[in-house]
């Protein structure tokens, strides 16, 4: 009898699995980093997120995700806090490690678009406009930085802006790959 059982169980275990093949195709997982509460990022503005990472290096999200700051995304845009005091902080130490390499003069006005990554604190791409104080000349910075949880504040780089003309190319004194001694 408990054989029967068995095979009863066998058979309506292969019959809900069959029933459920014609759900959905796109299955997703709690743990998905584009998981958020109970809705999915769907397939084209994943692939439109993941090609303005690329291209930008992760500093200029400008898809209009409908979650905003609270999106479950890997590097998160920060539309509506960009002047928060954690974010002018490390457009400031990145602008003084640039001026101390380069030896020149350039001070922080305001973040034009900030990006963040969680981790024990968090990864912050800041995109801000600096002014030359000799001539009074604005330009635009990316800087890499992190705020520790610990207090902990470590600039990785700080760069000029490409301009769509220098392709992958950077400006001399902007190379990412620099780090900016601390």
């Amino acid at each position: 009898m408990a054989e029967n059982d068995a095979h009863q169980g066998k058979r309506k275990f292969e019959e809900e699995s069959s029933a459920n093949s014609d759900m959905k195709e796109e299955e997703y997982d709690s743990d998905h980093d584009m998981y958020v509460g109970n809705s999915v990022m769907d397939r084209e503005t994943r692939e439109k997120y993941w090609k303005q990472v690329e291209e930008s290096d992760g500093f200029d999200i400008t898809l209009d995700l409908e979650l905003d700051c609270s999106l479950g995304a890997p590097i998160v845009p920060q539309r509506h806090c960009l002047n928060k005091t954690e974010f002018n902080e490390i457009s400031c130490l990145a602008i003084d490690a640039f001026n101390s390499h380069n030896n020149t003069k350039f001070q922080f006005v305001e973040n034009l678009s900030v990006t963040t990554t969680i981790a024990a604190g968090y990864w912050c791409r800041n995109t801000f406009r600096a002014k030359d104080s000799d001539s009074d000349a604005s330009f635009i910075f990316q800087a890499m930085g992190f705020w520790g949880i610990s207090g902990d504040r470590i600039i990785a780089f700080c760069r000029l802006k490409k301009t769509p003309t220098q392709g992958d190319e950077y400006p001399p004194y902007s190379n990412p790959d620099y780090e900016v001694p601390h």
